[in-house]
């Protein structure tokens, strides 16, 4: 989830060729309406959001859907709202933009391992 167009892009396209079904959001509303119609097992979203910041997003998602892997990726740093959100668990892991390509696609995958393994499903 990002509310600039050019990021969902870039995400798309670096995520898809690992294979993972990319839904994207550009708001809290439509973020919300994904995981209603789809199961989602890792959140991928930014903290500058013009409707809610992504930590008060994945603070609420996680209360509604507690088994998914939640990740901030934000150009603002707010360590004190990041602390929070992190401690209360409703973040898994946080990332700065620009990102590294191998090392965002190393931790995501690495979130996916993590629900399988928690979840004993097999890998997809």
């Amino acid at each position: 989830m990002d509310d600039e167009t050019h990021v969902l892009a870039s995400l798309q396209r670096l995520l898809y060729q690992d294979g993972y079904q990319v839904l994207s959001a550009r708001s809290a509303a439509e973020g919300f309406e994904l995981l209603a119609l789809h199961p989602v097992q890792v959140i991928l979203c930014d903290q500058r959001m013009a409707d809610m910041s992504g930590t008060e997003f994945l603070d609420r998602v996680k209360n509604l859907y507690p088994d998914t892997f939640r990740i901030i990726l934000s150009g603002y740093t707010d360590l004190e709202s990041i602390l929070e959100a992190i401690n209360h668990g409703a973040i898994y892991r946080f990332y700065t933009k620009p990102w590294d390509n191998k090392t965002l696609r190393d931790n995501i995958r690495e979130a996916f391992r993590h629900y399988w393994l928690v979840h004993d499903l097999p890998p997809d």
